[in-house]
């Protein structure tokens, strides 16, 4: 039943080897309940992700207390994966303006200190000067006092409420901080949604900063699991592809619809009453009795679906043409004629025909074939494979549920 039996028992082989890593794929969605004072001018921003390894950048968006940023990121996923994202705003000529509005002005020159004269040297020498530098040294008379002058304190700077006072020189504006190992087993091959706050800073009255948040920037995450001995290139390169490839997987895992048929072709050489079920893209036909499953039909391969009163219908109609299939309107070889009779039409001609038991069940058959074939979603391999394990987990889990637990 499954179209990838083989290759899955080889992938299987191959999963204790160790070399696969894991994805992480991480889109920003954007900000939102910013609270800072915004620009009346146009304000640019982006977001560069940092996980020590890869330093990347998103295009530039316009900032705004919730604003778009939707880019995404993919990484390698390792036991201590950790990133930052930092906004930064574009530091454009009204920003330059903000951040001189508050940069204190500069402290006035200070007073160059008044320089006495020496006095001249003394015109007399020999032994005068010798007895004269031995005796007591005069005391110089008492300098006057300078004159007072009143001390005015410098004002104090007020910081203007502009967006600069929450930006760092260099335009950054805040940070969040990502530990994947934190989160890993709520985004393990499922998207999760989550948000973190932004951690920015505020320039105070005398040059402080001080931290705080000032936003959230909102995320969505997707672990891809290691898969051993899948190709890279048939692995999902974003985290969209991620979500279709197993949501399309699980479409193939779904009943549709089930009932009983009569069967002539395919692996019937003559008309067979049949249990059948429509799961995915295949008609399983079961046993009455051992309820298992004995014949497969792809639809997959399937062109269309025909009626054939519609066909005969279409043929007894003087204004039609002839068509291609004219054969099976010659005559009807089934025991029961053709009311109640439709035919899966397969390349080369090739074709299956069913009967019903009631026109109502002809009916539901025909819409739910009808909707599926020509519309069956790809399956992709690593996407079954990840389904597999799934199941395999689940099934894991109920057993420690179900065995008795040991009494001290």
């Amino acid at each position: 039943q499954n179209e990838y039996a083989k290759q899955l028992k080889e992938l299987r082989a191959q999963d204790k080897s160790g070399k696969a890593h894991g994805k992480v794929f991480v889109r920003v969605i954007g900000l939102k309940s910013l609270d800072l004072p915004m620009p009346q001018q146009p304000t640019t921003i982006a977001c560069t992700l940092n996980n020590g390894i890869h330093y990347v950048t998103t295009p530039e968006c316009r900032l705004g207390r919730e604003c778009r940023i939707d880019q995404e990121f993919e990484l390698i996923e390792h036991s201590k994966l950790e990133f930052t994202l930092t906004i930064k705003v574009r530091r454009d000529p009204h920003i330059i303006a903000q951040f001189k509005a508050n940069a204190p002005p500069l402290p006035p020159p200070a007073p160059a200190p008044v320089q006495v004269a020496p006095p001249p040297p003394s015109k007399g020498g020999g032994m005068r000067n010798f007895f004269r530098s031995s005796s007591p040294a005069k005391k110089a008379p008492k300098a006057l006092p300078a004159p007072k002058t009143a001390m005015h304190q410098p004002p104090v700077h007020r910081v203007s409420e502009n967006l600069a006072r929450y930006l760092k020189p260099d335009g950054t504006l805040a940070r969040a901080f990502i530990s994947f190992r934190d989160i890993a087993p709520r985004c393990d091959t499922k998207l999760f949604e989550t948000s973190y706050p932004l951690i920015g800073q505020r320039l105070e009255t005398g040059g402080t900063m001080k931290s705080m948040q000032v936003g959230d920037i909102v995320l969505q995450i997707f672990r891809l699991p290691p898969l051993p001995g899948i190709p890279p290139e048939q692995l999902p390169q974003s985290l969209e592809e991620c979500h279709r490839g197993l949501r399309h997987t699980a479409w193939h895992k779904n009943t549709y619809f089930e009932g009983t048929l009569t069967q002539n072709g395919g692996d019937c050489m003559s008309w067979r009453r049949r249990h059948l079920r429509l799961v995915g893209a295949n008609l399983i036909a079961y046993n009455d009795v051992t309820k298992r499953a004995i014949a497969t039909i792809d639809l997959k391969k399937a062109v269309t679906v025909e009626d054939d009163q519609d066909v005969r219908s279409s043929m007894l109609s003087p204004a039609s043409g002839v068509s291609s299939r004219s054969r099976h309107v010659d005559e009807f070889d089934g025991p029961y004629g053709s009311e109640r009779s439709f035919r899966l039409v397969f390349p080369q001609n090739q074709e299956i025909t069913f009967f019903a038991d009631t026109d109502e069940e002809k009916a539901r058959w025909l819409e739910v074939l009808r909707a599926l074939v020509g519309r069956i979603p790809p399956n992709p391999l690593w996407a079954e494979l990840v389904w597999q394990r799934q199941q395999e987990l689940g099934r894991e889990d109920d057993t420690r549920l179900a065995s008795p637990q040991l009494h001290r």
